[in-house]
């Protein structure tokens, strides 16, 4: 009677233990599938920086840096880069321009920036990976301060929150904030908010630098 119940036990214990071998391999096999995405998302978000701060740093035949390159870099319809257009940090709706170079924009297909409105329109639903570099510079001593950037879409609901502490002091601030963010509609619009706050006195001697701060967008399911 003991050699058939154990008999019996190993049977049952036989579906236990396959069916716990299948659900392990189903959960590594989806968090290498998970893993594979996340390096991928990262490698294009690297790819882009490069190109970015390559385009800066290459001096054009104008005597200007900051054009972007004549090749394929910006003619993908995935992705989109806009720099600051204004240096002073106050609170508000900040302005922001696409880079242009002859006949190309750094503005894929996908993407329509209203100045007016000062929103960007991305015309594709999608997951896309939202990122902002921020740089500022003392003009003097500077006190320590906070600026915040956040960008909503057209339902007020906030996508990414970039927030960048300065020290008092003199020394330069860098700073880059990135989100992978789900537009569930076509025709979703992104707008970037900001605030500024100094601690202490004399106030206004920080700036943000144009040529180095921006935000950019590509598409990472498409």
């Amino acid at each position: 009677m003991s050699a058939s119940a154990d008999v019996e036990s190993q049977s049952a214990a036989r579906p236990r233990g396959r069916c716990l071998d299948t659900f392990l391999i189903t959960s590594v096999v989806a968090l290498f599938v998970m893993f594979l995405a996340g390096l991928g998302g990262a490698l294009l978000f690297a790819r882009h920086l490069e190109s970015q701060m390559n385009a800066r740093r290459t001096p054009k035949s104008s005597g200007q840096v900051g054009d972007i390159p004549s090749g394929n870099s910006y003619k993908g319809q995935n992705f989109a880069y806009l720099r600051a257009t204004n240096s002073e940090l106050k609170d508000g709706v900040m302005m922001w321009e696409p880079i242009k170079h002859g006949d190309t924009q750094s503005l894929g297909a996908l993407y329509d920036y209203k100045n007016n409105k000062r929103v960007l329109e991305v015309a594709a639903s999608g997951s896309y990976f939202l990122y902002v570099q921020l740089n500022f510079s003392c003009m003097h001593i500077c006190p320590a301060a906070r600026f915040t950037v956040k960008f909503k879409d057209q339902s007020a609901n906030t996508r990414l929150t970039c927030s960048v502490s300065m020290p008092n002091g003199t020394q330069p601030v860098s700073h880059t904030c990135w989100s992978v963010v789900t537009l569930s509609e076509k025709g979703s619009q992104l707008l970037a908010g900001s605030e500024f706050i100094e601690f202490s006195e004399p106030s206004g001697n920080w700036k943000l630098e144009l040529n180095d701060s921006g935000f950019g967008m590509f598409r990472v399911d498409g």
